[in-house]
């Protein structure tokens, strides 16, 4: 699945090359990719005519901004891409659900062979009317993400996204101890950390020095601070390089390019190879019918 750095790659092709671009056609060949809404005619007329105004995210969730204040709202599921096309004579991928086409310039095109993303167009709630913010996210001391929960109330229950809401190791520290159940399976749960998957999980906690089953309560002050500061440079160095692209080959860019983090990972999908820090051969084991990649000797 597409985690935070995947999404942010695609984010910020679609902020280049979509801002000010208006709306012309939006066909969708299959309803499940268009769920949330009764029928697929009301997801195409609440788009078609309107200019895109900005591109954000928050966690795993692509936020496209129109004209008329209302939200695009977007998450790639388990297979799902945002492919870039000159025209409509550029062969369809197989399983293209929707396609947007623009007034200048080329056609956006949703494929997801798997079916588990989704698009909807979100609309403010009504005035007097706040969603319940995230007790987690309301921790944020800055930042865009209370405002993009505020504007997208589908969003408002994630947790703290890593890089969109500023927090402190002291706050992170406050959210690690309340929890009582493993570290990977906190810093996957959606809605207390947003963003983070299997991939980036062993990555973060591989940097930490930190057991996927350690249990979160039990954090030192320094291993918290470490696990601070491992969040936020392995996803801002997984954006620099693109993002993962494993060996299905699944994630690509909206131009087709595939990412390159895959070639600095130090444990994920690293079996039986040395730890980059100990030589100890990488271990895996199944948690929850996924893999986790972990060192015996650095996750102690």
């Amino acid at each position: 699945m597409p985690e935070l750095p995947e999404v942010e790659t695609v984010r910020s092709v679609l902020a280049r090359d979509f801002v000010g671009k208006k709306i012309k056609t939006v066909t969708v060949t299959n309803g499940r990719a268009v769920r949330r809404h009764k029928a697929p005619k009301y997801f195409r007329e609440a788009l078609e005519g309107r200019t895109i105004k900005s591109v954000h995210r928050l966690g795993k969730y692509l936020i496209v901004g129109l004209d008329d204040g209302n939200k695009m709202v977007g998450h790639l599921g388990m297979s799902g891409q945002l492919l870039r096309a000159k025209g409509p004579k550029d062969p369809k991928p197989k399983h293209t659900h929707v396609v947007f086409t623009f007034t200048q310039g080329p056609e956006l095109r949703f494929v997801d062979p798997r079916t588990f993303g989704e698009l909807f167009v979100s609309q403010p709630l009504p005035e007097g009317q706040a969603p319940e913010i995230s007790k987690f996210a309301r921790l944020s001391i800055g930042g865009d993400g209370l405002a993009t929960r505020v504007a997208v109330p589908e969003l408002a229950h994630l947790g703290i996204d890593p890089l969109e809401d500023q927090i402190g190791w002291d706050r992170l520290a406050a959210i690690v101890r309340s929890r009582t159940t493993a570290m990977k399976a906190v810093i996957t749960d959606q809605d207390i950390i947003c963003g983070i998957g299997n991939i980036y999980a062993d990555e973060i906690l591989f940097e930490a020095g930190i057991r996927y089953d350690r249990v979160a309560e039990s954090l030192s002050t320094i291993e918290i601070r470490r696990l601070h500061r491992a969040m936020t440079e392995i996803l801002a160095d997984a954006i620099k390089h693109r993002g993962s692209t494993l060996d299905d080959e699944q994630f690509v860019d909206p131009e087709g390019n595939p990412g390159e983090y895959q070639q600095y990972h130090r444990v994920y999908n690293r079996e039986g190879l040395p730890c980059p820090q100990c030589r100890a051969p990488i271990q895996r084991v199944s948690v929850r019918q996924r893999s986790t990649f972990f060192c015996e000797k650095c996750q102690n």
